[in-house]
């Protein structure tokens, strides 16, 4: 879909005033930039509603993958920003290591050259020593970097990892999205009402495998159900929704690309 057009006045209402003070704006002329307007608006709106639901949250699937961050890809467990962080580390230990080559060769020719001189005089072998241990600083500072690099590379291997687990809060009937998984949602003790909240399918949502969705109700009961794939309760094996009771709290885990189990205090 393209922008909107932009509403641009078609005529001087203010020049025609001054000179016709007594008669009343031209209607032709009035009634064309009222459409113009009309048309703006409404284009303004379609447009809107391509990213904008009707209660102003963003839309459903508005936002994916892509327009994430790298970063923030590889923490929701995108395995290709994960593999592009590691590359990127990888390509800074590659570098380091020809600096580090490149300075041990610069390190052995100053080395034979001080040689070299020493035969012709001692200030000449100063500096070849001198030479040496630049160029021993120059390996110890490449295998600093390749340290470092390594580090790096093992905390890309673990941005999934989240000491604590985010929460939102849904007083409504409510359908997951990507961002839910490995965070809470939360029925509210200030919503006495029932509640129906539903884990969408692979086929619209494809959450990894090991995805976790926690669900806690303070009051009245929570539905939780699935759209197309398969829900199992732990223990009794029973599939569909489940129904959690107030001050329950139960995990859904996602361990097959279309089937999901969950467990907790107050679901039945």
């Amino acid at each position: 879909m393209s922008y909107p057009t932009k509403y641009t006045r078609q005529y001087d209402y203010v020049s025609y005033q001054n000179a016709n003070p007594s008669r009343p704006l031209p209607a032709g002329q009035l009634h064309a930039d009222l459409n113009a307007v009309v048309g703006s608006l409404d284009e303004t709106i379609e447009f809107l509603k391509t990213s904008l639901r009707s209660d102003g949250a963003i839309a459903n699937g508005a936002v994916g993958l892509d327009q994430l961050s790298t970063t923030v890809r590889a923490s929701l467990g995108d395995v290709d920003a994960l593999d592009e962080i590691i590359a990127e580390t990888s390509e800074s230990v590659t570098a380091a290591a020809a600096s580090a080559t490149a300075a041990a060769t610069s390190a052995t020719d100053a080395s034979t050259s001080a040689t070299a001189a020493a035969t012709s005089a001692t200030n000449a072998s100063g500096s070849a020593t001198a030479a040496a241990t630049s160029a021993t600083n120059a390996a110890n500072s490449a295998t600093a970097a390749a340290t470092s690099a390594t580090s790096s590379a093992a905390s890309a291997s673990q941005a999934q990892s989240y000491s604590g687990i985010p929460q939102s809060i849904k007083t409504a009937a409510y359908t997951t999205l990507l961002a839910d998984a490995q965070t809470q949602i939360l029925h509210p003790a200030s919503d006495n009402n029932a509640r129906t909240f539903t884990i969408d399918s692979n086929a619209n949502v494809a959450y990894p495998i090991g995805s976790a969705i926690t669900f806690i109700n303070e009051i009245n009961t929570v539905t939780i159900a699935i759209t197309s794939d398969t829900l199992v309760q732990a223990g009794s094996g029973l599939t569909g929704s489940r129904t959690l009771a107030a001050n329950g709290m139960a995990t859904a885990v996602k361990i097959a690309a279309t089937k999901w189990m969950i467990a907790g205090a107050g679901l039945t």
